[in-house]
């Protein structure tokens, strides 16, 4: 009787700890961060000087930072170590030597003359009493305050700036509502309430039905629908 109980003991050990282990594992992945894909045919902002930009759907920090960049801006990475450069010159087809990777992801970077448009995923600027903290290639980079001009807005003060277009990811959405462009009237969690605009408001809408509804707009940090501004 006693090897038939130590089997089912050694059983019972078994099961116990392939649980815990099950749940350790469970544990990691869930506090791993979720990258969102980057659709490369749709998600490209620009491209200049042989550098190619790109937004995506990951939301990282607290916010959004814009830029004006005035004077020769320099990045750094965590380290205070040299990431790239911003340099202004009087060139007016360049106004900027961009000194940064051949491929960028950061929310939205538009340097031709006409836009001069420099925003980043951000931390609160009052998370570092000298630097701040911008999001450039899915990392985290500093960039001085002293002497550059920004400003930064909360995820849900950015998003009433912008646009929105609507993507298939969202359930409850038909290919007409896709087309459609619309503005944000409330924020809860991952739900958001919107309304369409009409082609008044600006000149790159095509299609305008009146529609507001609900929508599940993000799933944790990713987003499902596309930001869009009118420039």
């Amino acid at each position: 009787m006693i090897k038939p109980l130590l089997i089912l003991l050694s059983l019972i050990l078994f099961s116990c700890s392939g649980k815990k282990k099950e749940r350790i594992v469970e544990k990691e992945q869930n506090n791993q961060t979720f990258e969102c894909p980057i659709d490369s045919t749709s998600m490209q902002t620009t491209e200049y000087n042989g550098i190619t930009f790109y937004t995506e759907n990951n939301l990282r920090g607290s916010g959004v930072i814009n830029l004006s960049i005035n004077k020769n801006t320099e990045i750094f990475n965590m380290d205070k170590t040299p990431y790239g450069k911003i340099v202004v010159n009087n060139d007016d087809e360049n106004v900027y030597d961009v000194k940064l990777p051949k491929v960028v992801i950061a929310r939205e970077i538009i340097p031709d003359s006409e836009h001069r448009i420099f925003s980043f995923d951000a931390e609160e600027p009052g998370s570092d009493r000298d630097f701040l903290i911008i999001y450039i290639n899915k990392q985290k980079k500093l960039i001085e305050k002293k002497n550059n001009d920004y400003a930064f807005n909360s995820w849900e003060n950015y998003i009433k700036t912008a646009f929105i277009q609507l993507t298939p990811e969202i359930s409850n959405t038909s290919k007409e509502e896709q087309l459609y462009w619309y503005k944000s009237l409330k924020i809860k969690g991952d739900s958001m309430q919107i309304k369409s605009i009409p082609k008044a408001d600006c000149d790159y809408i095509e299609e305008y039905k009146n529609v507001t509804k609900w929508i599940q707009w993000k799933k944790g940090s990713c987003k499902l629908i596309k930001f869009n501004f009118c420039y």
